[in-house]
């Protein structure tokens, strides 16, 4: 069970928008966590990596969950996902962060790299 109350605590100006450097006023509604639930799942299908991976940001990869289960998720809600499952991340300019998750994981299921 997602709680953001326990997400907010470890990122306190966490929005809808990513990691904000204060808190604007954004705030998750239930259209968002049913977002970050997606993000859940689809992170758990993937290798992650004992370094972070510097060529696809939180705003990418949220990209790559769009496309692969043809559904909107913001990036909030992708890097609250991160958050819950305990992934390893580094905080990078704001709103984004690096993640530690293999390259090849990312892109193996998406539409815009599997060769037909």
């Amino acid at each position: 069970m997602i709680i953001l109350e326990d997400i907010l605590k470890i990122e306190p100006t966490l929005t809808p928008n990513g990691i904000e450097e204060t808190l604007t006023g954004d705030s998750f509604d239930e259209d968002y966590i049913k977002q970050i639930e997606i993000c859940v799942e689809w992170l758990k299908t993937k290798a992650m990596d004992n370094k972070m991976n510097r060529v696809s940001t939180s705003y990418g990869i949220k990209h790559i969950i769009e496309r692969e289960l043809n559904t909107y998720v913001c990036n909030g809600s992708f890097i609250a996902a991160v958050i819950h499952l305990e992934i390893p991340y580094e905080r990078i300019n704001a709103p984004n962060i690096l993640v530690a998750i293999s390259g090849n994981e990312l892109y193996k299921n998406d539409p815009n790299q599997v060769k037909k």
